[in-house]
């Protein structure tokens, strides 16, 4: 059947409309490091994303040694708002959407988290600052579960296998964390099994967060104000653009996404640290 032109048209704008919709339907939270105090943005089905919640700029005297700044997030798949400053060993929990919480504090600096599918569970990476001109040391991934009250180590990461530039950015997709560095182009690993193998060699983007989406690709930011999505790094497209320096994305995660795997072996000498 033939159309007319003007239908036709019609028709391949309403086409690339409805991929644009089917991108963005998902609320995306947004953070930017450079903000002192740090907000917590959310952009709701593409919008232009408006200010979700604002820190103080004083910490609460529950948690005095806090930076209440906000550089990193992540998001429940039952849409539980968690993130962190990336400076301090705070893990803030956003409670009813109008309150923070300290969910967490450890020694060192927390530097990014992430979660799956699984319930009341965040997983969190701690890479300690160098002192005195020394090397960047080995950083370590931790399941965070609230119920039980325990973290439990889940990779240590070597910087002589990451190229001693990885700064703690990770995510999780399908059961594979994957691992960023903080060099331009940043360089990508995956650890599955206790390996560490480079993946997505054609990346040509500095990364500084990234988030597993629920169609199975990555959402990333680089430090300007654009989100991006893809599959490979090869293959990119913007789907948000904001006027906001991003240090990372964060939307929620998928239902069925997996708890990371690893080799009874790996989880021998990791819990024999």
């Amino acid at each position: 059947m033939r159309y007319p032109r003007t239908f036709a048209i019609s028709l391949s704008l309403l086409f690339f409309v409805s991929l644009q919709v089917g991108i963005r339907a998902d609320d995306l939270w947004l953070a930017d490091a450079s903000e002192q105090p740090g907000v917590l943005r959310l952009s709701e089905g593409g919008t232009s994303p408006h200010v979700a919640f604002a820190r103080q700029p004083i910490p609460d005297r529950a948690y005095p040694e806090a930076i209440m700044k906000v550089s990193q997030i992540a998001v429940d798949a039952e849409g539980k708002v968690y993130y962190c400053s990336g400076l301090d060993g705070s893990l803030m929990h956003l409670l009813d959407g109008r309150h923070e919480i300290q969910s967490l504090e450890v020694d060192g600096q927390i530097r990014d988290i992430a979660c799956t599918g699984e319930e009341h569970t965040v997983y969190y990476s701690v890479v300690a600052t160098p002192q005195d001109g020394q090397a960047l040391g080995d950083g370590h991934i931790y399941r965070r579960d609230f119920w039980s009250g325990t973290s439990e180590l889940v990779a240590t990461v070597r910087q002589a296998d990451v190229g001693y530039d990885w700064w703690g950015y990770f995510t999780i997709r399908e059961g594979t964390i994957y691992l960023v560095t903080l060099g331009s182009p940043s360089r990508i690993f995956s650890w599955d099994h206790g390996q560490i193998q480079p993946v997505f060699p054609g990346n040509t983007h500095k990364i500084t967060g990234i988030s597993a989406s629920p169609d199975g690709g990555f959402l990333f930011v680089d430090g300007g104000g654009t989100v991006r999505e893809t599959e490979n790094f090869e293959d990119v497209h913007a789907v948000l653009s904001t006027n906001h320096h991003l240090s990372d994305i964060s939307l929620r995660a998928s239902s069925h996404s997996e708890r990371p795997r690893s080799s009874d072996r790996n989880l021998f000498e990791q819990r024999s640290e």
